[in-house]
Protein backbone atom coordinates (compact mmCIF):
# COMPACT_ATOMS: atom_id res chain seq x y z
CA UNK A 1 0.00 0.00 0.00
CA UNK A 2 1.60 3.19 -1.10
CA UNK A 3 1.32 6.06 2.15
CA UNK A 4 3.50 8.53 0.04
CA UNK A 5 0.69 10.97 -0.34
CA UNK A 6 -1.17 10.40 3.54
CA UNK A 7 2.27 10.95 4.73
CA UNK A 8 2.52 14.43 3.02
CA UNK A 9 -0.64 15.28 3.32
CA UNK A 10 -2.24 15.37 -0.22
CA UNK A 11 -5.24 13.23 0.97
CA UNK A 12 -6.41 16.69 2.54
CA UNK A 13 -5.72 19.01 -0.60
CA UNK A 14 -3.34 20.74 0.90
CA UNK A 15 -0.96 23.02 -0.32
CA UNK A 16 2.55 21.33 0.52
CA UNK A 17 5.55 23.24 1.87
CA UNK A 18 8.79 22.90 -0.42
CA UNK A 19 9.99 19.72 1.81
CA UNK A 20 7.40 18.00 1.80
CA UNK A 21 6.73 18.51 -1.78
CA UNK A 22 9.69 17.74 -2.40
CA UNK A 23 9.35 14.58 -0.32
CA UNK A 24 6.11 13.60 -2.24
CA UNK A 25 7.57 14.39 -5.88
CA UNK A 26 10.65 11.76 -5.47
CA UNK A 27 9.25 8.79 -3.51
CA UNK A 28 6.21 8.15 -5.72
CA UNK A 29 6.65 5.97 -9.02
CA UNK A 30 7.11 8.19 -12.22
CA UNK A 31 3.65 6.79 -13.34
CA UNK A 32 2.02 8.23 -10.39
CA UNK A 33 4.13 11.51 -10.80
CA UNK A 34 2.98 11.98 -13.82
CA UNK A 35 -0.78 11.19 -13.29
CA UNK A 36 -0.99 13.94 -10.54
CA UNK A 37 0.64 16.72 -12.95
CA UNK A 38 -2.48 15.05 -15.31
CA UNK A 39 -4.87 16.16 -12.88
CA UNK A 40 -3.66 19.04 -11.82
CA UNK A 41 -2.38 20.60 -15.28
CA UNK A 42 -3.79 18.70 -17.94
CA UNK A 43 -1.91 16.41 -20.35
CA UNK A 44 -1.67 19.19 -22.69
CA UNK A 45 0.44 21.39 -20.17
CA UNK A 46 2.10 18.05 -19.11
CA UNK A 47 3.56 17.36 -22.44
CA UNK A 48 4.90 21.03 -22.94
CA UNK A 49 6.64 20.20 -19.49
CA UNK A 50 7.57 16.93 -20.64
CA UNK A 51 9.08 18.33 -24.04
CA UNK A 52 6.71 15.98 -26.35
CA UNK A 53 4.54 17.26 -29.30
CA UNK A 54 1.73 15.42 -28.23
CA UNK A 55 -0.57 14.25 -25.03
CA UNK A 56 -0.42 10.81 -26.28
CA UNK A 57 3.22 10.61 -25.22
CA UNK A 58 2.11 11.25 -21.88
CA UNK A 59 -1.04 9.22 -21.18
CA UNK A 60 1.70 6.55 -22.35
CA UNK A 61 4.16 7.92 -19.43
CA UNK A 62 1.13 6.69 -16.94
CA UNK A 63 1.33 3.13 -17.90
CA UNK A 64 4.74 1.44 -19.39
CA UNK A 65 6.91 4.00 -21.56
CA UNK A 66 9.34 5.90 -19.45
CA UNK A 67 9.31 9.50 -20.04
CA UNK A 68 12.72 11.22 -21.42
CA UNK A 69 13.00 13.78 -18.80
CA UNK A 70 11.55 12.50 -15.10
CA UNK A 71 13.57 14.49 -12.87
CA UNK A 72 11.87 17.63 -14.92
CA UNK A 73 8.54 16.00 -14.45
CA UNK A 74 9.30 15.66 -10.64
CA UNK A 75 10.13 19.18 -9.97
CA UNK A 76 7.41 20.01 -11.67
CA UNK A 77 4.72 17.97 -9.76
CA UNK A 78 7.10 19.65 -6.41
CA UNK A 79 6.11 22.95 -7.88
CA UNK A 80 2.46 22.33 -8.57
CA UNK A 81 1.93 21.04 -5.04
CA UNK A 82 3.76 23.64 -3.39
CA UNK A 83 1.28 26.18 -5.02
CA UNK A 84 -1.68 25.26 -4.89
CA UNK A 85 -4.38 22.61 -3.96
CA UNK A 86 -5.55 19.77 -5.67
CA UNK A 87 -8.78 21.58 -5.84
CA UNK A 88 -7.21 24.82 -7.34
CA UNK A 89 -5.77 23.23 -10.87
CA UNK A 90 -6.51 26.42 -12.63
CA UNK A 91 -4.33 28.64 -10.07
CA UNK A 92 -1.55 26.28 -11.02
CA UNK A 93 -2.11 26.12 -14.72
CA UNK A 94 -2.13 29.66 -14.11
CA UNK A 95 0.91 29.71 -12.43
CA UNK A 96 2.85 27.31 -15.06
CA UNK A 97 1.08 29.04 -17.97
CA UNK A 98 1.42 32.91 -17.18
CA UNK A 99 4.16 34.97 -17.66
CA UNK A 100 5.71 35.60 -14.29
CA UNK A 101 7.75 38.60 -13.36
CA UNK A 102 10.11 37.23 -11.14
CA UNK A 103 11.76 35.18 -13.85
CA UNK A 104 11.94 38.06 -15.93
CA UNK A 105 8.37 37.45 -16.93
CA UNK A 106 9.47 34.22 -18.73
CA UNK A 107 6.50 31.30 -18.40
CA UNK A 108 7.57 28.00 -16.27
CA UNK A 109 6.21 25.90 -18.32
CA UNK A 110 8.35 26.83 -21.33
CA UNK A 111 11.41 27.50 -18.71
CA UNK A 112 10.83 23.60 -17.88
CA UNK A 113 10.94 22.48 -21.59
CA UNK A 114 13.44 24.58 -23.13
CA UNK A 115 16.11 24.63 -20.56
CA UNK A 116 18.25 22.68 -18.88
CA UNK A 117 17.01 22.09 -14.78
CA UNK A 118 19.92 22.61 -13.37
CA UNK A 119 20.08 25.92 -15.16
CA UNK A 120 16.75 26.98 -13.92
CA UNK A 121 15.71 24.77 -10.55
CA UNK A 122 16.50 27.68 -7.81
CA UNK A 123 14.77 30.63 -9.71
CA UNK A 124 11.75 28.90 -10.95
CA UNK A 125 11.66 27.57 -6.94
CA UNK A 126 12.27 30.84 -5.35
CA UNK A 127 8.90 32.06 -7.60
CA UNK A 128 7.36 28.95 -6.12
CA UNK A 129 7.85 29.62 -2.86
CA UNK A 130 7.24 33.54 -2.92
CA UNK A 131 3.97 32.64 -4.73
CA UNK A 132 3.08 29.84 -2.11
CA UNK A 133 3.45 33.05 0.74
CA UNK A 134 1.57 35.25 -0.79
CA UNK A 135 -1.50 33.06 -1.55
CA UNK A 136 -1.18 31.44 2.08
CA UNK A 137 -1.22 34.91 3.51
CA UNK A 138 -4.12 35.75 1.64
CA UNK A 139 -5.61 32.83 3.68
CA UNK A 140 -4.95 34.54 6.88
Amino acid sequence: MDTSSTQYGLGSGDVLTDVDAHGHAMEIPIQDVVSELIDRLGAPLVAVIGGVGETRAVLQWTKSRSPQRPNVLRFALQLATMIAKMSDYEMARAWFEGSNPQLDDAVPALILRDRALADVQSNLMAAARSFALRASLKDL
